[in-house]
């Protein structure tokens, strides 16, 4: 099942979300070092809900096992476009077609938006797996961010993708 997360669903999404600060560092401009840190109270304030910025969740068997956040530019000149960031399945429900399942459910909420034109993502550039799955979709791939982030001495490149509603 997929559905947008309500402030009820706040601290299974919180657990979520630094399962994959862990795992995966390299895939997440934040890390679980500074997020671990933060206070429920700090996350509950920051959770946006609404039809413009949105957390979508995966259910399976009742627990979260997989989520999506979109975001749309705030400023008139930019309100054209839209981000998806936070993209985490966890690693033994991969392979399924549940990141799929978010990523289309996603795409399907952003086209009721008025005015949204484009949707954007970043992606660790050696993260064959992802990008496929995005290209599948319609995503196309139209830039490279060199040293995009820094994890100790090692730097992580990202690919810019596009999908234009």
């Amino acid at each position: 099942m997929i559905r947008q997360l309500l402030h009820a669903d706040i601290e299974e999404y919180w657990k979520l979300r630094l399962d994959a600060l862990k795992q995966f560092p390299e895939a997440f401009g934040a890390s679980y070092e500074e997020a671990k840190d933060h206070s429920i109270e700090t996350v509950t304030a920051r959770f946006s809900t609404g039809d413009e910025n949105f957390i979508l969740g995966a259910f399976y068997e009742g627990q979260m096992v997989g989520m999506v956040g979109f975001r749309r530019e705030p400023f008139m000149k930019m309100r054209h476009k839209g981000v998806i960031w936070g993209m985490y399945v966890k690693p033994d429900c991969q392979g399924g077609g549940i990141a799929k399942q978010l990523l289309l459910e996603l795409i399907s909420r952003a086209r009721q938006l008025q005015g949204l034109e484009q949707i954007s993502l970043l992606v660790v550039d050696n993260n064959d797996r992802a990008k496929a799955l995005y290209q599948s979709i319609g995503f196309t791939i139209y830039g490279k961010e060199m040293n995009a982030m820094k994890i100790g001495s090692t730097y992580v490149h990202e690919d810019l993708m596009v999908y234009r509603l």
